[in-house]
């Protein structure tokens, strides 16, 4: 019988002493199989609900999340990778979120950044919510849009600063952000959309466009 070599075996020794210490080696192999993929700024608002999920790239099993570093509050739901936090007015300012990412044997630290406003987007309200129009061609107004805030505080928007979509483009169009023309006779909604330090709210308008009302001629 043939002796196995010196060298194989102070090879397999090496490799199994790298494994038990956890040696640096196993992280930089982890930040090629688990690479979350971070947003590069997160906002979050004083008061207010916030949710990020976390994603992952180059990575086909099943991942464990761990949070080593966080201000108060912040809950990581560990299979799944989707952060919860409700910040509160003593904690407007940045705040280092870090978490690590582990698939199997391999792991991947990140470090996100998430600042805390003290008032946000809170909603939009648009006049009118609905719209009749007579006659295709014709058109209306958007008469305004009125963003409102975490504080209480409210201000009209610019319409040239929100973006329109219609359901049902052949019924309705948004021209100019602010006139909307008659297609032909139907329903469509409008989508208002605006943003906000990240934030994004939307309303709706809904629009029914009809045949135009014929003048009655009287009898003699």
């Amino acid at each position: 019988m043939k002796k196995r070599p010196v060298y194989q075996s102070i090879i397999i020794l090496t490799l199994l002493i790298l494994f038990l210490s956890n040696y640096p080696m196993l992280t930089i192999l982890a930040s090629e199989l688990v690479d979350i993929v971070p947003k590069l700024e997160l906002k979050a608002i004083a008061g207010v609900s916030f949710t990020h999920q976390l994603d992952i790239d180059n990575s086909k099993t099943k991942v464990i999340f761990i949070l080593t570093h966080a201000p108060e509050g912040i809950i990581l739901e560990r299979t799944t990778g989707m952060i919860e936090w409700t910040p509160t007015l003593e904690q407007v300012g940045k705040h280092r979120v870090d978490i690590v990412a582990i698939d199997g044997f391999s792991k991947n630290k990140q470090e996100l950044t998430v600042t805390v406003v003290p008032s946000g987007l809170s909603s939009i309200a648009v006049i009118p919510v609905t719209m009749d129009i007579e006659g295709i061609n014709n058109s209306k107004n958007i008469e305004s849009i009125t963003a409102h805030y975490t504080d209480g505080s409210s201000k009209i928007i610019d319409k040239a600063k929100c973006n329109f979509q219609s359901e049902q483009t052949n019924v309705a169009t948004v021209n100019n952000g602010e006139i909307v023309e008659a297609k032909n006779i139907g329903t469509t909604t409008i989508t208002v959309s605006y943003t906000e330090e990240g934030i994004t709210k939307n309303a709706t308008i809904t629009v029914n466009v009809t045949l135009p009302v014929l003048p009655s001629s009287g009898g003699g």
